[in-house]
Order: C-alpha cells, then structure tokens, then sequence
C-alpha cells in the first residue's frame, strides 16, 4: 500500500490510527513547495463575482471585534485594508483553475464524494479566523509564509461561541500543542478538534476539506426519495395494542413500534438509499451552479461521437460537476450535479472512467461504446455539460 507522505504509514494505517481520530503532523509533506498560485492571483478570483470568497479583519486585538465581508471583493477594498491581523479566504480554487487538481491527488484514497474543496487564503502578518472547530476533516498545507497552528487534543461536541459576531469563534480556548508550518508542511485534523492558526508573517495556506453530511440532510434526501418512487406508503400498524390507562397518552410501545417501522422503511429501500445518497453528496453547491450549467449542449448521438473522437477529439471534464457510482451486480447508478442515472453494466470499469479521469480519449471511448447503455450515458453527461468538447462545439 502506498506511503503516506513518507511518513512510514500506509495510507490504510492513517485511516485506522488517525482518520477522524486525532490530529498528525506531517514536516514536508511536500517537499521543497512553492505556492503555485501567488497572493495577487488569489486576490483576483477573490474579485469576481461568481466565486466565493470572504475577508476576515480582527480588530481590536482582543480577539472578540471582527468584520466579514463576503465577495466578490475590489481593488478599494483591498487598498483600505491595514499592514496586519485580515484573511482572504477563496473557496473551490481547485474548480476554479484546475490545473491545480494534482494537488489532490495524493488524498484520492479518500473518496472523491467526500471531498469538498481546496480552499485557499491568503493572511497578513497576525492574520487568522480564531479559535474555532469545523464539523469536516481538513488538511491543512502551508504555502508560503509560516502559520502557528495551536491544537486541541480531544474534539468539542458542544463549543461555547462569543456571541454578537458573525464567525464561530471559540469563547474559551487552551491548546495543547502548538506547531510552526512552513511551506511543504501539512497538518491533518479531525472534525471538532480546536484550532487556531496565526500568521506570523504574510502567508497563505491550502486547506482540503472533506465535507460530512448532516443527518438531517441524509433524512431529507431519503424521504425526497421515497416521496418520487411512491415508497413507504405502509401504515402503521399496532395488532399487539393493550389496554391502557389513559386515552391520550403515546407510551412507549407505540414509539417503540414507530422506530421500527421507520428501520424497516430503510431496509428495504437500499437501492433508493444508495440513490438518495448519490443525488446528494453530488448536489451543485449553489454558489457553482451557473458555472457547472455553463457547458451544457444539445444532445449528442453515438454516431457524432464517434466521429468527434475519430477526428481526434477529446472530452474534458467539467470540475464545477460532481461525480459518483453505485453498482449492485450489474445495475448501476451514476450520480452527477445531483442527477441520478441508471445503467446496465458489468464490473465497474466503465464507471470509474466516467467518474474519476479528466481527459477521455479515442481509448477510453473505444472502451465505453461497447456498452450502449454506458455510451447512452455519456451522451447524457455531455448534454448535461459534465464532459465538455475540448477542441471547440461539435458541429
């Protein structure tokens, strides 16, 4: 199994002894790294208007005065901004100028529906968010600059936040270990864990967070479902009712029966739960959707693709798109953007091609076609902008 970042783990013992369990901290990690990206070329994206990006300012000094301002951000507000203590913050830098995609790449052993984004921020010297936890996992690569990164060792389930602001700042924070980042160095945290980075001097830092669904979110997907494919219309039923005391009383036989009508409304709707479950860890996030739209076309047919790669014609993915599969024998899904799409398939080649290369090719193709249903599928995916034309609008 691969190595961890030279570390000496494999990438199944940090799942075992770190993932989501505490934190590790990893020196050069990448070696010798030079922030692809500069300050100037972030603060850019930060002033357009279809990506987001937010300003943090501490003012005061006494880590309870702040001020957001969310993007798309300006020139003038960037000239009004003081030498010290502010943070720009872009998200989904990764979409937004793919050729940074290889930065993830070392994390793909990690489910790619886990993942969320890589953001970056840039800070100025004392710049930071405070102390604060985050409900997902993160890595956390100095870029340039040097961050002092204060750690808790045990995750907050319920943390105590200053009130009348509009970050999540921790009230009461102790750390118990504090580490100095360089460029190339990475720190991994898990969900809940306290943090609080601090810039010593100008740096930035890329962040890659894995998103976790609520539970609440999980629910209301599994009953959108439901509702769509007519299912769980079974009433309840109480043959083993007894007599009781009071009329009106709910005791706890009739919740007792209410749970497990619920557990078996589940259990036998594992292929809509797979469904529920693909549809929405693929959503669109809101603020990416006209950009995931963008590429959308009319549909193509087998034949014009065949031609189109013929001609030596390649497919690009679109990034702005989310991606995932199932596959129970040979019934697939394939989930996109928060679409559902079902396919008849064996083995799961042809779905990891669909989901998980960024260039197809006259090979690939050669491969898919054999398959009408996953040929049928691609042309959907086309017309729905997932696979964009690379060389120009097919014709």
């Amino acid at each position: 199994m691969s190595d961890f970042f030279n570390t000496g783990l494999s990438q199944q013992q940090f799942l075992e002894q770190y993932w989501q369990k505490k934190p590790l901290l990893i020196r050069q990690a990448f070696a010798d790294f030079e922030s692809p990206v500069t300050p100037e070329e972030l603060a850019g994206l930060a002033c357009e208007a279809e990506i987001e990006s937010r300003l943090i300012e501490e003012r005061g000094g006494d880590g309870t005065a702040w001020r957001v301002t969310s993007g798309p951000l300006s020139e003038d507000i960037f000239a009004s901004l003081p030498e010290t203590h502010w943070t720009m913050l872009v998200q989904d830098v990764d979409k937004h100028l793919p050729e940074l995609q290889y930065l993830l790449d070392p994390f793909r052993f990690i489910p790619d529906w886990r993942r969320d984004d890589l953001m970056i921020s840039y800070a100025s010297e004392s710049g930071s968010v405070g102390p604060h936890t985050d409900g997902y996992d993160v890595f956390l690569l100095q870029a340039m600059g040097t961050r002092r990164w204060q750690i808790g060792d045990r995750p907050i389930e319920q943390p105590k936040l200053i009130e009348g602001i509009e970050l999540q700042i921790l009230a009461e924070f102790t750390p118990d270990q504090t580490w100095d980042l360089q460029p190339g160095d990475l720190l991994y945290l898990p969900p809940q864990f306290a943090h609080h980075g601090v810039a010593l001097n100008d740096c930035m830092t890329f962040s890659v967070g894995f998103r976790a669904p609520a539970r609440i979110d999980m629910l209301d997907a599994v009953i959108n479902t439901l509702l769509e494919k007519e299912l769980g219309k079974k009433r309840y039923q109480d043959p083993d009712l007894s007599l009781s005391k009071h009329s009106a009383e709910i005791d706890a036989q009739a919740v007792a029966r209410i749970k497990q009508m619920l557990h078996q409304v589940i259990e036998e709707a594992d292929p809509v739960l797979t469904k529920a479950i693909g549809t929405l860890v693929t959503d669109t996030k809101p603020s990416l959707s006209v950009l995931a739209t963008e590429a959308s076309c009319d549909l193509p047919t087998i034949d014009e693709l065949s031609a189109y790669f013929d001609d030596d014609g390649m497919l690009q993915r679109n990034y702005y798109c989310r991606f995932a599969w199932s596959l129970d024998g040979q019934k697939g899904q394939f989930f996109m953007a928060g679409e559902a799409y079902s396919v008849n398939v064996q083995g799961s080649e042809l779905l990891a091609l669909l989901a998980e290369k960024a260039i197809l090719t006259l090979t690939d193709w050669q491969k898919l076609k054999k398959n009408e249903s996953v040929a049928q599928l691609l042309c959907k995916l086309i017309a729905e902008g997932g696979w964009c034309w690379q060389l120009g609008e097919f014709s």
